[in-house]
């Protein structure tokens, strides 16, 4: 039996974040993870509004910074000015591995959780691997992304939700390297496409959907886009190799803690329900989380654990209704070019550009 302060669960973009601030705060923390490498990624770039200093990192990270977003209907385009970057998944997550205390955070890799043990309360009192291992802490924490291997259990996932699905090439870039383009019409399919700038003239070119019957169209539906005519001026597709992922699709959940379980990012649909990318809210709600933790280990009160989904409702609960409400409506829009083509007049040629913004970094 190996005990610790903290058991996460998930070595990804929560788990690394949480284990960095409880390691500050010297507790004792064990990261599990399935994987042989924490540094693969089935998508290696994503596109953000986060400042990087906001959450400890260098400007290394950053694989290209962008001023516009462009957003184009069939027959409208419509820049919207505003700084945001792409960044290098990769070196976001080594930067976080790097600045692990490891006098304080253990991390075990290619672990599979078995079999979780409680007491007559109700409270976690270890987990055990498929190899028999066992593992004890005061608490557990869920990062294991949309698996969700101890948040579906509780109860706070379903247990069999949809997927928004995605895919992307990297492929050769004919346009501005400051400029991304976002994508909508019928030709995507109730979908939406994306242009992402890296550097030396590279791009990221992707197609995802809130559809999950898409899963199997994704991979012709972006090929059919990329070689459309307006398309071919700003990227050219020069291999084959694809990359994808997806995301759960989900109520708003801000239903986190039970008992001594805490559950933080993907395994409790934390990204954002309108801008897909989740980095920026996972990140926050990751810090939000430690500071509950830390608190409930010092005054050994489980009551304390609350406090982390009282701080994120008040920071995001009411965005996240709101985003929910626009992601169906954006794919009404994308069903239609009409209705792409009008909501392109009247929401963005007659909104004030920092509206614009907020709308797009998914802060309503």
């Amino acid at each position: 039996m190996k005990n610790f302060d903290v058991v996460i669960v998930g070595g990804g973009t929560a788990g690394l974040m949480l284990a960095r601030e409880l390691g500050k705060l010297k507790h004792k923390v064990l990261i599990l993870d399935r994987k042989k490498n924490l540094l693969e990624f089935s998508f290696n770039t994503l596109g953000s509004f986060l400042k990087v200093e906001d959450f400890g990192l260098s400007e290394n990270v950053i694989a290209q910074k962008i001023d516009t977003a462009a957003i184009h209907s069939k027959y409208f385009k419509h820049n919207i000015k505003g700084e945001a970057f792409i960044l290098d998944k990769k070196l976001v997550h080594k930067e976080l591995l790097d600045s692990l205390d490891m006098k304080y955070v253990t991390i075990q890799l290619q672990t599979n959780i078995k079999k979780i043990y409680k007491d007559s309360k109700g409270r976690y009192t270890s987990i055990e691997d498929k190899n028999g291992n066992k593992y004890e802490a005061k608490i557990f924490v869920d990062a294991s992304g949309t698996v969700g291997v101890l948040s579906k259990i509780e109860g706070l996932r379903e247990k069999n939700v949809d997927f928004a699905p995605g895919v992307e090439y990297n492929v050769k870039y004919l346009g501005k390297p400051t400029d991304a383009h976002l994508y909508f019409g019928k030709e995507l399919k109730g979908g939406y496409a994306w242009i992402f700038p890296l550097k030396n003239k590279r791009a990221i070119v992707g197609f995802g959907s809130v559809d999950a019957g898409m899963f199997k169209n994704l991979k012709n539906t972006l090929n059919d886009f990329i070689e459309s005519p307006r398309i071919k001026k700003l990227v050219v597709k020069d291999n084959n190799f694809i990359e994808g992922g997806s995301l759960p699709i989900t109520p708003v959940l801000d239903n986190f803690v039970k008992q001594n379980l805490v559950c933080v990012g993907d395994s409790v649909s934390q990204v954002n329900p309108i801008v897909g990318e989740g980095y920026k809210f996972i990140f926050e709600a990751a810090i939000m989380a430690s500071k509950a933790i830390s608190k409930s280990l010092e005054q050994n009160s489980l009551d304390c654990l609350f406090e982390y989904e009282d701080v994120w409702r008040k920071r995001f609960l009411a965005n996240y209704k709101r985003s929910k409400i626009a992601q169906k409506r954006v794919v009404k829009l994308s069903n239609s070019d009409f209705l792409s083509n009008l909501a392109m007049l009247i929401l963005l040629k007659l909104r004030p550009n920092y509206k614009n913004v907020n709308s797009l970094s998914g802060e309503y």
